[in-house]
């Protein structure tokens, strides 16, 4: 899913983001169909591995296609623009998981889950799906087409549009804030999706008898209400009341830092975990919604596509270190009997520092732009 991303993004700002739907839509369905017939012919393992990277790259551009065609059509109001895509990208993960609970995707004689026909019922909704983004994301191209109506007239413009964006591009690679603004989603997104990934686990350490799907319930709703409201909110109050957006980002890594403050206290938090999902989860959806935005701000509608899809690689990166360090910390500390969540402290410390780094970047961030480029975030 990460690593296609810059490739995806320089795609899409050079030929449009219709470009990105013909790709989910190319291996969307077919690499589910392959996923179905490996259950029931029990194929090399390697035939499912590669079809689900194939799945990855279908969701990357699926995401990208949507996210870029609002990019381009409503570049003004830049909070919303990212967080209604945002909040549906979210919205579907959540959906998904209660779409799974239906009986008719289970077998008849157990309580599990029928591969088989999950896999060829996802080939048959991403086969429509893909259609209808494919015609939302030309409407980029339309626009673009109705203006230069001549082929010729097309065909310069295209010409030029790739010389222009690729030495933009370039530029972007060279921008010192470029880097500081990667580190910081490293540093902030990275543990987020650390703790998606280790939901199970962290719950169950505190309190083996809570409900992790309800904490994952609670997480998701939290995240896509933050997605959506803060966009909104960013707009509102950088529009009419001139406050910068590193504000309201510098306030949701805050939340984050009491996160880890409040994990510490295992006691507390093993019979009122909810409001650790509740809080990790708005921290999550809204990081996920003002980082775009900012870079959105930053570099432009033109080169949206490119410089997120760069940046995408910080949580992939990130992600798979802090998932490398919870597996020690969890191997030396939580494998004995009678650990509780207390076993766990190291992480949230190192957890907790981690999200002061990233608050301590986005300030250099702010003054960087506002000082040295005449950049109000």
């Amino acid at each position: 899913m990460y690593l296609p991303l810059p490739l995806l993004g320089y795609l899409a700002d050079s030929h449009g983001p219709v470009i990105l739907a013909v790709l989910s839509f190319l291996f969307f369905s077919p690499s589910y169909w392959i996923s179905a017939l490996y259950i029931q012919k029990n194929w090399s393992y390697w035939v499912l591995a590669l079809s689900f990277g194939f799945i990855g790259l279908a969701t990357s551009s699926l995401y990208f296609a949507s996210l870029l065609t609002c990019a381009k059509l409503y570049p003004k109001n830049k909070g919303l623009t990212i967080s209604v895509p945002v909040t549906c990208y979210g919205l579907s993960s959540l959906i998904g998981s209660q779409i799974l609970k239906l009986k008719f995707l289970k077998d008849l004689d157990k309580d599990e889950l029928n591969l088989f026909k999950v896999f060829k019922f996802f080939a048959w909704i991403y086969l429509i799906l893909g259609g209808f983004n494919w015609i939302s994301s030309s409407v980029v191209t339309i626009e673009k087409k109705l203006i230069l109506r001549t082929d010729e007239e097309l065909s310069l413009l295209d010409n030029e549009i790739e010389v222009n964006h690729r030495l933009k591009y370039l530029k972007f690679l060279k921008d010192p804030a470029a880097y500081v603004l990667l580190l910081s989603i490293l540093l902030t997104i990275g543990p987020s999706e650390m703790y998606i990934t280790n939901m199970g686990s962290i719950v169950s350490q505190f309190n083996p008898t809570l409900s992790i799907s309800d904490q994952v319930s609670l997480h998701a709703v939290s995240s896509t209400f933050a997605r959506l409201s803060v966009g909104g909110l960013s707009d509102y109050l950088f529009n009419r009341l001139n406050i910068s957006r590193v504000y309201i980002l510098l306030t949701l890594m805050v939340l984050g830092i009491l996160t880890q403050v409040f994990l510490q206290f295992s006691d507390f938090f093993s019979y009122n975990f909810q409001i650790i999902s509740i809080l990790s989860g708005f921290t999550y959806g809204g990081l996920f919604t003002l980082f775009p935005t900012i870079v959105l701000s930053i570099w432009g509608s033109e080169l949206f596509g490119s410089c997120w899809g760069s940046f995408m690689v910080a949580p992939a990166i990130g992600g798979s270190g802090f998932n490398m360090i919870f597996a020690h910390i969890f191997e030396s500390n939580c494998l004995i009997d009678g650990a509780k969540g207390g076993c766990l402290g190291d992480l949230f410390k190192m957890i907790l520092s981690s999200f002061v780094g990233g608050a301590v970047l986005i300030i250099l961030l702010g003054r960087i732009m506002e000082v040295k480029k005449g950049i109000s975030l």
